[in-house]
């Protein structure tokens, strides 16, 4: 391959990465009436604020809602499930042979 064709790939990725170096950090917002933060973005979307344990940031949300707990619970739900599909597809599997 020609250099000139190599530089114009490379441009092409340089280019490709610019519009998301062009949008804007979003602005954190208080809810004076619930005290709860909010995430403004520039071309108007909404969200809320998560703390780091991944709770609402909200003054009426206790620190350690649970929310790790509820997560861990799920994922062994979700894991559960898969476990016993598997199961079911090796038991039909093995009634075919």
């Amino acid at each position: 391959m020609n250099r000139s064709a190599r530089w114009c790939g490379v441009a092409l990725l340089l280019l490709s990465a610019a519009p998301a170096a062009a949008l804007d950090r979003p602005v954190v917002w208080r809810d004076e009436e619930t005290g709860c933060a909010y995430l403004l973005t520039p071309q108007g979307g909404i969200a809320h604020r998560h703390r780091r344990d991944g709770a609402i940031d909200c003054p009426d949300v206790a620190a350690s809602t649970g929310v790790m707990e509820n997560m861990a619970r799920e994922f062994s739900r979700g894991l559960e499930a898969l476990r016993r599909e598997m199961e079911r597809l090796r038991d039909r599997y093995e009634n075919r042979l």
